[in-house]
């Protein structure tokens, strides 16, 4: 078993709530050039290193990008690759808005569905790492 089925089987493992990153690699196995990469993060402070790759928090990437898409000079082609990095990495952000009818007036209905929420949560964290993992690999290979 893999260290991720192995998360996933480990029902003790908390949920860590450490910022997203990201790497000019990982932006890279998205589809951008490397001198779109550059580009994006250039304005950026570095929130860490993993390896030895500098880190970003993927919010400020995508603020980053959008600045970029702001600017009406970009090519057609250039702004198709930069919003299909921008869905990719909101995809990556975890959007979960707690809904009203977990607090129902069943209490067992309410339990079950609490524990399904944060089964929920728990595999689209594993997901995103996952997806950030493919996403260095694609990058590391072009």
């Amino acid at each position: 078993m893999n260290n991720i089925t192995q998360k996933l089987h480990n029902e003790s493992v908390p949920i860590q709530n450490e910022p997203l990153t990201t790497t000019r690699i990982q932006l890279k196995g998205y589809g951008a050039s490397q001198y779109q990469a550059r580009m994006i993060t250039q304005s950026l402070t570095p929130i860490g290193v993993s390896k030895r790759s500098y880190t970003y928090a993927v919010t400020d990437v995508i603020s980053s990008t959008r600045k970029i898409l702001e600017n009406p000079r970009i090519h057609l082609k250039t702004r198709h690759q930069l919003q299909a990095i921008l869905t990719s990495l909101l995809n990556r952000l975890d959007n979960v808005v707690n809904v009203p009818f977990i607090q129902g007036t069943d209490p067992q209905l309410s339990q079950i569905s609490k524990e399904l929420f944060k089964k929920m949560i728990t595999v689209n964290s594993y997901l995103t790492e996952l997806n950030g993992k493919v996403a260095t690999i694609k990058g590391k290979n072009q």
